[in-house]
Order: structure tokens, then C-alpha cells, then sequence
């Protein structure tokens, strides 16, 4: 079941936060615990690694694959001369 918290927290003058008691609860979150920082555009997500890792190999295959398209599609994107592509950026 997917359940979604929104709470406020603050930062420290250290830079610490605080996960509330509930969602540590919530997620199995004990003293010890590895989480994961990740930063998306204008925001922060934190994930138990565990979770991360199983997710980061699930889309390995997926992420090799668009790695390749765009080594390959470089020489396409970075040709200044192409007037089409000119027109769009």
C-alpha cells in the first residue's frame, strides 16, 4: 500500500534533520539505518538503500540503453551547422 506524509521539518545550524518518529516508524527507519540523498531538480528525496539498490538494478538496463542512444545521437545533437535543431534551442 502506498501511503504519502507530507510534515514540516527544520534544518539544524549543522545542517541536521529530523525524520518524525511516525513516518520512521512507518518505513521501518531504525538508528543505523542507510538512506540514500537524492537531488532531483529543486528538491531532496531520501530512500532506505536497500530500496535504491533494488531500484537502480531494475532500471540498469534501462539506463545502459539511453547511455548508448545518447553516445550515439552526440554527434546529431552537437552540430551547430544544423539549422533545424537551431530553430529549436
Amino acid at each position: 500500500m502506498n501511503c504519502m506524509a507530507i510534515e514540516t521539518i527544520k534544518v539544524s545550524s549543522r545542517g541536521q534533520i529530523v525524520i518524525p518518529e511516525r513516518i520512521r516508524k512507518h518505513l521501518g527507519i531504525r538508528e543505523g539505518t542507510t538512506l540514500v540523498l537524492v537531488e532531483r531538480g529543486h528538491g531532496l528525496f531520501l530512500e532506505k538503500e536497500q530500496d535504491f539498490l533494488k531500484e537502480l538494478h531494475t532500471d540498469k538496463e534501462k539506463l545502459g540503453w539511453l547511455m548508448l542512444s545518447e553516445k550515439s545521437l552526440a554527434k546529431l545533437w552537437d552540430n551547430p551547422e544544423d539549422e533545424v535543431w537551431n530553430t529549436y534551442l
